[in-house]
């Protein structure tokens, strides 16, 4: 088989072929990125440390906001819960030493300190705490101290868009905590899933909704879309084939991979589209294993230290680069050789 890479190469590609419906081409491909990014995330596990919780800080509890140290190490959580799901990704050396560094990180950082009064931090809590209930043992006073934040009607009732309210539902849900979010079906309907933003006129925060509105509302591809009747569902799949085109074109290899995730979560996407985004996405990865985001490719221009600046501008691609294999290999299956 042949195909034209980003670069405008022929390459003659003889591949173990993966399971049937994976937006990759073959198994080795799929391996490649994933072995490539873990290595990376290995490499650069300490960055992904949180702030100290317990620590005394001069804002008030109230204005303390997530910021970026907290985001990538909730992120990262979320990679290794649904790599988890995986048995095949679950008993990769290199998948338990990362989840061991990440529990180890949120005992140390005592990550659920003071959750009734950090009400900015709850979301990222609700993340963390779902990984733990699924990768390890969730505490129960963690359990509690946001269940007493949602009993004060204040997280469900704010004014939130469709995509935020289904994002936090999801891990509320997971949870299984009382809240007072709308139902997943009403939130899809109210959502841009069903009013799908025109693709040249399209932000990438637009894009970013749709995917997050497909992984939340799917469970990552472990049910259904609610609610959803054939014909949308179909709709859904050609945008997003669409939107893939388009963000290759781009070299917007972040969404690229939000996007392999989401047709993989939704069915239909082991198609041409697909496997020569995700061959696009391997000939991008670099060396070291990660995944360069658009600022990478621009040339960091940052007064920070280089090895920070550059774990910011690439973590988020690498981390979905997992994410989209851990979901093609839940939803199409391991493949042959998938274990190496």
């Amino acid at each position: 088989m042949r195909f034209t890479t980003s670069a405008g190469r022929q390459t003659l590609v003889e591949r173990l072929p993966a399971a049937p419906g994976s937006v990759f081409r073959g198994t080795e491909e799929r391996t490649r990125v994933l072995a490539g990014a873990l290595t990376w995330l290995a490499g650069h596990a300490s960055l992904f440390d949180p702030p100290q919780e317990d620590e005394v800080f001069t804002a008030a509890p109230e204005h303390i906001v997530p910021g970026r140290s907290r985001k990538a190490f909730g992120e990262l959580g979320l990679a290794l819960r649904l790599a988890h799901r995986v048995p095949a990704l679950r008993e990769r050396e290199d998948i338990q030493s990362l989840t061991k560094a990440w529990l180890a990180m949120a005992r140390r950082r005592n990550i659920f300190f003071d959750a009734r009064r950090r009400v900015h931090l709850v979301p990222l809590m609700a993340v963390a705490l779902a990984v733990m209930n699924d990768i390890d043992t969730a505490p129960d006073p963690a359990r509690r101290a946001l269940q007493a934040v949602l009993d004060r009607r204040f997280l469900d009732r704010t004014e939130r868009s469709a995509w935020s309210q289904v994002d936090i539902r999801y891990y509320f849900d997971a949870l299984g905590l009382r809240h007072g979010f709308p139902a997943p079906d009403t939130l899809l309907r109210r959502s841009t899933l069903l009013t799908l933003p025109a693709l040249p006129y399209a932000q990438r925060i637009d894009l970013y909704a749709i995917t997050h509105l497909v992984f939340h509302l799917s469970d990552f591809g472990a049910r259904p879309l609610p609610g959803l009747a054939r014909p949308d569902l179909a709709e859904i799949r050609d945008y997003l084939a669409l939107a893939l085109a388009m963000c290759v074109a781009e070299r917007d290899w972040d969404l690229v991979g939000e996007l392999l995730a989401a047709r993989a979560c939704v069915g239909g996407g082991a198609d041409p589209v697909s496997h020569f985004a995700a061959d696009a996405l391997l000939e991008a990865q670099q060396p070291a294993g990660f995944i360069p985001d658009q600022s990478w490719l621009r040339g960091l221009d940052t007064t920070e230290e280089r090895e920070t600046a550059e774990f910011f501008a690439v973590y988020h691609p690498t981390l979905v680069a997992v994410i989209a294999v851990a979901c093609d290999m839940a939803k199409a299956g391991p493949g042959p050789g998938a274990g190496a």
